[in-house]
């Protein structure tokens, strides 16, 4: 796990940035943070000690062996860039949100589902580029769950990795034996052979079970489909995040103030812009800013004004009761970047029947470093 600007310059050892301004370091961080999260090989967590990003391939300690640990139920045997096969799909069975990050080991990854079952995967290396992964399954999940789990890791191997070959556990529903020779257990089943018999007490072993129907389903397989799309759509939020909070260190920058982004934006601010007095001093005031990026948080009314929808009722009493502006800054996908004080426009309606909306008509101005230090010398004037 490698947090923040100071922490990732050290571990890459980029030594140029020691001699970068602080802004324009900043900025090629950013940079750095967007093409890492864009190729889907880090994730990032917001804490109390900053927002971390998070790189699967890097993690050192191995995962102890694990008393009750769910058994093994499939396992892929395939070649090609390993660490970048298995950092992606960790990255995207997180933005998934169909599993929560339980803990992370040297290639391997433990994860619950929203029942609180176990699920996880672990991935070895072997010589000349290739690897096995194993796939395991806490017994008591629904078989909805097993599936859909499994059948996304499929669909990840089938489309980074080569070779990929796939092998089911099975063991004997009389006498519990498990069916070593799992290849020839395969090849049977893609054959068409529905069983094979079991070496100890001869009885026949199911390998069309309802596992393996549901996961040849249409409907798993648009499962998995629905779960790539939202990961992906989450990636490209992150990134789009990134852009904005660069260009806001940009901005600020130009205009001689102080940005600095909030560790945890889940309330409804993502950085604030604190202004220098006319002696060059921070003055404590400021305005908070929430970012947006993305044509979907605006629709255009029949009358053409521009809308913005705030998400529920406790968003818009806070941004109210700020003792500072709150600025909606909004980038489009053609790259314009405006914003206006969505507080002081919430304020103004207070006491009319628009109070109760949750919509803003969004008139906003280029988020530039000229309207910036105009907004800085409304709350400071000059002496």
């Amino acid at each position: 796990m490698i947090r923040g600007a100071g922490v990732l310059r050290g571990e890459l050892d980029f030594q140029d940035m020691q001699r970068l301004p602080r802004v324009e370091e900043e900025i090629v961080l950013r940079a750095m943070h967007q093409a890492l999260v864009d190729r889907g090989i880090c994730l990032r967590e917001h804490t109390a000690e900053g927002t971390m990003l998070v790189f699967p391939s890097y993690f050192k300690r191995e995962r102890p062996e694990l008393e009750e640990h769910p058994a093994v139920h499939v396992t892929y045997e395939f070649g090609g860039q390993l660490d970048e096969i298995y950092a992606t799909l960790i990255v995207r069975l997180h933005y998934t949100r169909a599993v929560e990050n339980r803990r992370l080991w040297k290639y391997a990854a433990d994860f619950t589902t929203p029942a609180g079952h176990r699920v996880g995967l672990h991935m070895r290396k072997g010589p000349e580029g290739s690897g096995r992964i194993s796939v395991y399954l806490d017994p008591q999940a629904p078989d909805d769950s097993k599936v859909t789990f499994i059948k996304y890791v499929h669909e990840h191997l089938l489309e980074k990795a080569q070779d990929v070959q796939r092998f089911r556990y099975y063991a004997c529903t009389k006498c519990g034996t498990t069916v070593e020779n799992r290849k020839t257990a395969m090849r049977r089943l893609g054959e068409g052979k529905k069983d094979i018999v079991c070496v100890e007490c001869e009885g026949r072993v199911p390998l069309w079970d309802l596992i393996e129907q549901k996961f040849a389903s249409d409907e798993f397989r648009q499962r998995v489909r629905e779960l790539e799309q939202r990961a992906k759509a989450a990636i490209d939020n992150e990134s789009k995040e990134l852009i904005l909070v660069g260009h806001a260190f940009s901005i600020a920058g130009e205009a001689g103030q102080i940005f600095r982004p909030t560790p945890n934006s889940d309330w409804g601010i993502d950085g604030e812009i604190e202004f220098k007095d006319w002696d060059g001093s921070a003055s404590g005031k400021r305005v908070y800013l929430q970012l947006k990026s993305g044509d979907s948080y605006l629709y255009e009314r029949k009358d053409g004004r521009e809308i913005f929808r705030i998400k529920n009722q406790r968003l818009r009493d806070y941004w109210q009761q700020q003792a500072y502006p709150v600025m909606l800054v909004i980038r489009t996908s053609d790259g314009q970047i405006r914003w206006m004080d969505v507080s002081r426009y919430l304020r103004e309606r207070g006491k009319t029947e628009e109070s109760k909306t949750l919509q803003v008509v969004f008139d906003g101005e280029p988020f530039t470093a000229l309207n910036l230090q105009r907004m800085r010398d409304r709350l400071i004037p000059p002496r």
